[in-house]
């Protein structure tokens, strides 16, 4: 019994003609009457693994529905052409995979090309047809319809008016314009002389014409053209013509192809630390700012290289200046003033001294001033208060206390703080609403006569 799946013999036949036993090799493939449950059809070993295998239980087999391209009972073969892939009906024929990948190879009918046949051949496109004749092209080639006066497929043939002989009597037939020969039956080549001086010659029927170069015209091309006719550089520049071409040659200041950007002299100069940039002529300098030097102002100019500090001052360069700090005894910008202390030449010293240094002398002065005033004032309220301490007055000690009693009796307080107080005088009362102020004043006198004198 055969085993499922492919098996294989070798046979052994007698061959009459070479009179040898020939080895033959036999491949049976041994497939189930049924399909197996179960599997997917990807795998069916009964439909080659190409095929969806249905069971037929009347005819206890099976049958394969195959896959695309595949066919066969059990599709183990494979049809590239069974899409029809070739147009234009021509003829698809299956072959091993090519070097493109694909499995088959069309076999156009006559007109047409392509991979498919998908194209119509042109057979005009090669211009088969002379002197002036009208190309068509069809499925089975070109034809060509000649202009009067010329045969042949490609019209390439004269009609010989002289080949009848129409001159009676010894006269001789002209040839046409273009044409020559004893029969007129040979086109001049006008092109073999060369007559385009910067082009290229094409014969057109009896005569030709001349495909100029770029640059040229004419009728044999021997003229250039001249591009600077239309004046296409800018700013004075000068039109140098060229062949198919001009040149625009600038004035200095100028650049570019017709000459039309102007050359800012500033534009690739860097000026720094806040410089400027001043355009003279072609050429752009830098102005620098105060305290910088250089082509491009990046110099930082050191103040104190001129030793400006005198008297042993140390100078500390900055910015656009610098800074003396001068030793003990001298003052000013550059160290240059001697603070001297003696009587004899005060005056001299302070008429020498800088402005900015007086008014720091005089600032200090009030400052001791003012300082030494205070003082003074709170030295006279606390003596004041030792020397009416135990006073049973209330008045008099609110007052003493440096306290103000309210704004009404500000200038009764001016005139107390001037009062002596070693002297007494008769009591006297007075009413300021609401209250009542007893107070003893020098020389029987109110202390403010806007004060009312209440009776006691």
């Amino acid at each position: 019994m055969l085993a499922l799946g492919n098996n294989h013999f070798i046979g052994f036949v007698n061959d009459s003609v070479t009179k040898s036993i020939v080895a033959l090799r036999l491949t049976l493939v041994v497939k189930v009457s049924t399909c197996v449950p179960g599997e997917s059809h990807a795998n069916d070993l009964e439909c080659s693994g190409k095929g969806k295998c249905t069971t037929k239980p009347s005819e206890a087999t099976f049958s394969c529905t195959c896959e695309e391209q595949y066919v066969g009972t059990f599709c183990e073969e494979y049809d590239a052409c069974q899409r029809k892939p070739c147009q234009n009906n021509a003829s698809c024929i299956d072959a091993n995979e090519k070097q493109d990948g694909s499995n088959f190879t069309c076999v156009c009918l006559p007109g047409y090309t392509g991979e498919l046949c998908q194209s119509k051949i042109d057979y005009c496109i090669l211009d088969p047809c002379r002197n002036g004749a009208t190309c068509i092209s069809s499925l089975s080639g070109f034809t060509c319809q000649c202009p009067e006066g010329y045969f042949g497929s490609a019209c390439e043939e004269k009609v010989d008016p002289c080949a009848s002989s129409p001159c009676q009597n010894n006269g001789t037939c002209n040839c046409s314009p273009g044409f020559t020969g004893p029969t007129c039956a040979q086109l001049i080549d006008f092109c073999a002389l060369s007559p385009c001086a910067h082009g290229t010659c094409r014969s057109v029927g009896t005569s030709y014409k001349c495909l100029c170069d770029p640059g040229y015209h004419g009728l044999y091309c021997e003229e250039e053209y001249n591009e600077c006719l239309s004046a296409p550089c800018l700013n004075a520049a000068t039109c140098r013509d060229l062949v198919n071409g001009y040149e625009c040659v600038c004035l200095a200041e100028y650049k570019g192809t017709h000459c039309e950007l102007y050359k800012d002299p500033c534009a690739n100069v860097s000026c720094l630390n806040g410089a400027t940039c001043d355009s003279d002529g072609l050429n752009g300098t830098c102005i620098c700012a105060p305290g910088f030097t250089g082509e491009e102002c990046d110099i930082d100019i050191n103040e104190c290289d001129s030793n400006p500090c005198h008297h042993g001052g140390s100078c500390l360069d900055q910015p656009n200046g610098y800074n003396c700090h001068c030793p003990h005894g001298w003052v000013g910008a550059n160290c240059e003033i001697h603070l001297q202390w003696k009587s004899g030449h005060m005056a001299e010293s302070l008429t020498n001294m800088p402005r900015h240094s007086l008014y720091i002398i005089i600032g200090a002065l009030c400052v001791a001033f003012i300082l030494m005033l205070i003082i003074l004032i709170v030295g006279i309220c606390r003596i004041s208060r030792i020397e009416y301490q135990g006073s049973s007055r209330p008045a008099y000690e609110e007052f003493y206390n440096c306290r103000s009693i309210d704004s009404e009796f500000s200038n009764a307080i001016a005139s107390i703080r001037h009062a002596r107080f070693g002297k007494k005088s008769r009591p006297a009362m007075y009413d300021v609403s609401p209250i009542a102020y007893e107070d003893y004043s020098p020389d029987d006198k109110p202390l403010v006569t806007l004060i009312k004198t209440k009776d006691l």
